[in-house]
């Protein structure tokens, strides 16, 4: 696909023309990445963006931030991805689309320093790690990749350095979701990675039994209490970016009863939405028999919660000197505890 657009510029169009500019040079790189980007799938972007001109001035406007613009100059998909099909959830229109990304990367910026976020967008960063004979488990904060339009960033929970289990999230506003909030983190992938099932039992009986989606929904919670952000949503399975009704229970399983399970309801538009903290069954209902097991896994939930919440804290402070919390499993007899640079 060749992008040939011939024009006159004025003095009054010079506004005009840089976007112009800002929009098809990097969209003439992406058409000669046809593995990727397809001539169909690349001139529907390029109608959308047209489409939405005043939407997409915003973005690039954003883009040009000292903490985004390398990263939008070497990856030119990161500009447009809003525009592909089903981003982050099925069923947003272009707008809400385009709402989400801004109001996302906005709210990163006046929250954590640059550096921080140019090294969450170029590699995962390390926030938990849990050493068990001679396994190693770690949840890992970065850019969502590959999968980057089911949502902006992710935690990964990692088994010797491989990653098995993923939740994927965006900062929205709270209207996409029907929330009054201003800010939600909004949870668009919950999935364990295909061929590691093994390792992710394995993880959940090391892990106190906590689940692994159960202990990255904690680990986000400690991300909101840090960032100042109180509401917590997650689609549904049918509104999952991959759902394919072929595998419909398999969708509502990782979703819709998952969250379900922790005493979340969807709200009138579709959407699980909790305050975080989110609120626990009291112990009094739990059967007997299993209430100290129940708070042996809310308390290493917590702890999660609140490392993650002191780490990224001290990251919004600029402590660049800052080492992953490392827990030791409390199976061994030694209690849990963190353990920082200076």
């Amino acid at each position: 696909m060749t992008l040939d657009v011939n024009y006159t510029v004025t003095e009054n169009e010079e506004p005009a023309a840089a976007t112009r500019g800002a929009l098809l040079g990097p969209l003439s790189i992406l058409a000669r990445q046809r593995k990727t980007w397809s001539p169909v799938k690349l001139a529907g972007v390029l109608w959308r963006a047209v489409t939405n001109i005043s939407r997409h001035r915003k973005v690039l406007k954003l883009l040009k931030l000292p903490a985004y613009a390398e990263f939008a100059h070497t990856d030119p998909r990161f500009a447009f991805k809003y525009l592909t099909h089903d981003y982050l959830s099925r069923g947003l229109t272009v707008a809400e689309r385009a709402a989400c990304f801004v109001h996302h990367y906005k709210r990163l910026h006046a929250e954590l320093p640059e550096g921080f976020i140019r090294q969450v967008l170029v590699r995962d960063i390390t926030l938990v790690e849990l050493r068990e004979e001679s396994h190693l488990f770690s949840i890992t904060l970065g850019q969502s990749r590959p999968h980057d339009k089911e949502g902006e960033l992710s935690l990964n929970l990692l088994v010797d350095d491989e990653i098995v289990f993923v939740l994927s999230f965006t900062i929205v506003p709270g209207r996409i979701v029907k929330s009054e909030a201003a800010d939600v983190l909004l949870i668009t992938r919950l999935q364990g990675v295909k061929g590691y099932y093994r390792q992710i039992a394995f993880a959940t009986k090391v892990l106190h039994d906590v689940a692994p989606g159960a202990l990255l929904v904690a680990a986000l919670q400690g991300a909101g209490e840090a960032l100042g952000i109180g509401t917590m949503a997650s689609i549904s399975g049918a509104d999952q970016t991959s759902y394919c009704a072929d595998y419909d229970a398999s969708f509502k399983t990782a979703y819709d009863d998952f969250f379900a399970e922790l005493g979340v309801t969807k709200n009138d538009a579709n959407v699980f939405v909790t305050p975080i903290p989110m609120q626990e069954k009291p112990l009094a209902l739990v059967k007997q028999g299993h209430k100290l097991r129940t708070r042996e896994k809310r308390e290493f939930k917590r702890q999660i919660a609140v490392e993650v919440t002191r780490l990224l804290r001290e990251c919004s402070r600029g402590n660049h000197r800052l080492l992953p919390w490392k827990a030791v499993n409390q199976s061994t007899g030694t209690s849990l505890k963190g353990m920082y640079a200076d």
